[in-house]
């Protein structure tokens, strides 16, 4: 049949279809009111979608008998040409497959678990991709100290001026796209690109894909779904024409979840033991509550400490060695130089072991934001165990100020005697 040859568009009832004003299409009592279409016009309305199980195009000079025919043996038209109410109400239910993906605005257009691994990879990805732009800016800011010092040095003429002054304005803007990357990364790290969010994100893409494997419990009748069989998918359009057609649907043995039931009837899900730290132990956790949230609120402060001492050492060094040039030492001050520096030496990589274990523990971490969490779920088990933090403060303080009291005393009694 030609592509330029001329339809009507019917359905398997032998109800005909015209256009509407909204150009939708719509019943006619018979062919002489029905719109005429091409190929072209008949095939985008009704070969999409859920519409194409449900019309057919006819060409206008075919016969009714050659298009049964045609219908029976193209495998497109039910054992019975009648649909029933219901069925074409079920056509209407079934829901065409939404594309989904990661980038979309439309929130039902978005693929969850893709979104959530494209997060993870992101945040999980950033501190390599931070070091390699940090590498990059360290190789232009020297790239620019040898054009400055060249500039510095070297005898130029107005045309090589000229190429200096571009070759410096193409460094110093790449230079300013690096560093607007890296501030870019920081805002980001900072505020959503978290460890911990990346572990809610981890926790969130379990539970959707466990959404796949669920399985349904029953409630009271454990009989009735022992020997059942449950489909594996949800009714489709080519589950509806299979049923037609005689053709059964995949199905797969329902299996029902080992469980224990007590003398009352109760059920409880059979558990798997795995051995873990805390077993068989006598656990504080108070004290663990307690050292978490204080860590987290002041493990910045902390870093920053260190990084003074750091520093104060370095001056200390520096200074030891300008004093140790500037002075004629014998041998024993010399030794005594040498034992400083050494001890300075040592103090000095034991703190910067100690820096690089809290950056370790507290990169892409809201430390801030962690130390509220954990501070809440101190209060809450301090409510559990009947301790209040607040109090044992203020006993502290309480202890505190009566023995400031009690020195005052003894020091006006010695006073006295005195």
């Amino acid at each position: 049949m030609g592509a330029d040859a001329l339809y009507y568009i019917m359905d398997y009832s032998g109800n005909y279809y015209r256009t509407n004003q909204a150009d939708q299409l719509v019943a006619v009592a018979g062919e002489q009111d029905a719109t005429v279409f091409t190929f072209a016009q008949a095939n985008s309305r009704i070969c999409v979608g859920k519409k194409a199980a449900f019309y057919c195009m006819v060409p206008l000079e075919e016969k009714a008998e050659d298009r049964d025919a045609e219908a029976v043996e193209s495998g497109e038209a039910y054992e019975d040409a009648f649909v029933s109410p219901i069925k074409e109400l079920a056509y209407d239910e079934v829901s065409e497959p939404v594309e989904k993906n990661v980038s979309s605005y439309d929130l039902s257009e978005i693929d969850w678990a893709e979104y959530l691994t494209h997060f993870t990879y992101l945040v999980e990805g950033l501190k390599d991709y931070r070091e390699q732009l940090a590498k990059k800016h360290s190789d232009i800011e020297q790239k620019i100290c040898d054009i400055l010092h060249y500039i510095e040095l070297c005898e130029t003429n107005e045309e090589e001026a000229i190429d200096l002054v571009e070759l410096l304005r193409v460094c110093r803007e790449n230079r300013r796209d690096i560093k607007d990357e890296l501030q870019r990364i920081e805002y980001f790290q900072n505020n959503f690109g978290t460890n911990m969010n990346v572990a809610k994100a981890k926790q969130a893409l379990k539970c959707i894909k466990g959404l796949e494997t669920r399985k349904y419990r029953p409630r009271k009748y454990d009989e009735l779904f022992e020997n059942c069989t449950l489909k594996d998918k949800r009714l489709q359009r080519a589950d509806i024409r299979q049923m037609e057609h005689g053709h059964e649907i995949q199905k797969q043995r329902f299996v029902v979840e080992p469980v224990q039931k007590d003398e009352g009837g109760e059920e409880t899900m059979l558990e798997e033991r795995n051995i873990t730290p805390f077993d068989g132990k006598e656990n504080d956790w108070l004290s663990f509550a307690r050292q978490q949230a204080e860590f987290y609120r002041n493990a910045g402060q902390y870093i920053t400490n260190l990084q003074m001492d750091i520093r104060e050492i370095d001056e200390e060094i520096e200074e030891t060695l300008l004093e140790a040039e500037d002075t004629n030492c014998n041998v024993t001050q010399g030794y005594k130089v040498f034992k400083r520096l050494k001890e300075l030496r040592l103090e000095r990589k034991s703190k910067s072991m100690e820096l690089d274990c809290l950056y370790a523990l507290t990169d892409y971490i809201d430390c801030d934001a962690l130390a509220d969490t954990c501070e809440a779920n101190l209060a809450e088990v301090e409510g559990l165990m009947g301790v209040s933090g607040q109090n044992e403060v203020a006993n502290l303080q309480l202890a505190d100020s009566e023995q400031e009291e009690k020195l005052h005393v003894v020091e006006n009694i010695k006073d006295m005697v005195g």
